[in-house]
């Protein structure tokens, strides 16, 4: 891919079917069991395409792209929405990467695992309206599996 006019877009559920949405600028995941549930968020989605191998590096964007999943730069990873382009960060190899998930199918689901810290993964918690997180422990509470669904516009 050379050129991206825009992002495409995603909606983002957990493997118990809770929505992924922004809430007071976290991504929390909440579940189906309210009818009062708002609309899953948009997201902003681009490859990272200075990345090379077998899984699909995504950077992963909320509001229009202008805030993204970051896992910071500390020696542990720590989830945060920042604020930066998306777009821009297409074009940024030194930037993208704390930025960067592989998107890994697996049947009809997705994991996510953190390009800076291999072995990491999107995660969100039994609960309801929790954020999202990111974990290591694969198979226990955490659920790391979600719906990736992409929305033509």
């Amino acid at each position: 891919i050379l050129t991206l006019p825009t992002p495409f877009i995603f909606t983002l559920r957990d493997a118990k079917q809770k929505i992924v949405r922004l809430q007071s600028k976290n991504l929390v995941a909440e579940g189906p069991e309210s009818s009062r549930v708002p609309p899953a968020e948009k997201l902003s989605v681009v490859p990272n395409r200075f990345i090379e191998g077998k899984q699909n590096p995504i950077i992963l964007g909320v509001q229009e792209g202008k805030s993204c999943l970051s896992c910071g730069t500390s020696a542990e990873p720590k989830l945060q929405l920042e604020v930066s382009n998306i777009m821009e960060l297409f074009e940024n190899k030194e930037q993208a990467a704390r930025f960067t998930f592989h998107n890994i199918p697996e049947g009809s689901t997705h994991r996510f695992e953190s390009a800076a810290y291999p072995g990491w993964f999107l995660s969100t918690s039994q609960k309801s309206s929790e954020p999202i997180r990111i974990t290591n422990r694969i198979g226990e509470t955490e659920i790391t599996e979600f719906y990736f669904k992409r929305i033509l516009t």
